[in-house]
């Protein structure tokens, strides 16, 4: 087992690296959800606003409020646009998470692999040891008897042969 356990440090310390990208993956989608929604609440807002105020528009509207509503709607249409380019940051950076996480997690599975394999190995060389051992006493056992030698590896009574 000794021979396994340089393996086994690698493996621990690929599964708290892909812990550590599953955790961080988690928050960035959070991040990402929580932008996503803002916006969507910026778009929504926005699109009420207008219906709202272009009723107003038909019933009166001075100049002095037509101009404060655009420039209020160019104000909030850069709000939504930095809202949206947030969001699609924080999509990129949620992307990039997910394929650490998918190469952190690679990384664990060929390392588990890689121990499988050795153990299989290791198992195989000790049934060969053993199998060889059983052969060579077979074999031990075999040369007694035809050299006159009991089972035990004593000499054979004359009456026994």
């Amino acid at each position: 087992m000794s021979a396994l356990q340089p393996l086994l440090l690698v493996l621990e310390g690929a599964e708290k690296a892909r812990d550590d990208a599953k955790s961080e993956m988690e928050a960035a989608r959070r991040t990402h959800e929580a932008a996503r929604q803002q916006a969507q609440s910026l778009h929504d807002w926005r699109q009420e606003y207008q219906t709202r105020w272009q009723s107003q528009f038909r019933q009166s509207g001075g100049m002095e409020i037509i101009r404060c509503y655009q420039e209020f709607m160019q104000r909030l249409a850069d709000a939504v646009s930095e809202q949206d380019r947030k969001v699609e940051q924080t999509r990129q950076y949620m992307e990039r998470c997910r394929e650490l996480l998918i190469e952190r997690e690679r990384k664990v599975i060929a390392v588990g692999q890689l121990i499988e394999r050795r153990q299989q190995e290791a198992a195989l060389i000790q049934r060969r040891q053993e199998q060889k051992a059983t052969d060579e006493m077979a074999s031990r056992a075999g040369r007694g008897n035809v050299h006159g030698l009991s089972a035990g590896g004593h000499p054979a009574s004359p009456n026994s042969i």
